[in-house]
């Protein structure tokens, strides 16, 4: 009786993964289930699975985001961290701090972009676009060594 269970067990299990194996499982050496098990559950083309990707941790300025909300200490005005700090380099650039007016300028509008010009050895301008990721290589070292003094 106990091995009739197991073999009706076997046969059962033997009759279902049959169902799921494609017919030329020979042919193709594939012994798992049908390869179109679990396609309707898989990630579709174009759209991510963690869409969101990754949590930034970032306890370094959640810290000093919450100190900044706090009230400063011996603030006659009752203002918070941020807002005294601000004040004082506004203060020292109305008196002539160049760095403190760069700093105002940089947070207020966002820092300027630096441009840099590329020419090659007969002034013009360098194409490199159309160039191959060794002549790109080759061209930045001429550029490198050109910069620091021949140091490279």
């Amino acid at each position: 009786m106990f091995y009739s269970h197991l073999l009706t067990q076997e046969m059962i299990a033997c009759t279902v993964f049959d169902q799921f194996m494609p017919e030329n499982r020979e042919k193709t050496g594939f012994r798992g289930p049908n390869p179109r098990v679990g396609k309707a559950t898989q990630f579709q083309p174009g759209r991510s699975g963690n869409a969101g990707g990754r949590p930034k941790k970032t306890p370094l300025t959640d810290a000093c985001r919450e100190l900044l909300n706090k009230p400063a200490p011996d603030d006659p005005a009752g203002r918070n961290y941020a807002e005294a700090i601000v004040e004082r380099l506004a203060k020292a650039a109305l008196a002539g701090s160049i760095p403190a007016a760069r700093e105002i300028a940089d947070r207020a509008e966002g820092k300027a972009r630096q441009s840099m010009e590329v020419s090659g050895p007969d002034g013009k301008a360098v194409e490199l676009q159309n160039m191959t990721d060794e002549q790109l290589a080759q061209r930045l070292s001429e550029l490198m060594s050109k910069w620091d003094g021949g140091k490279r």
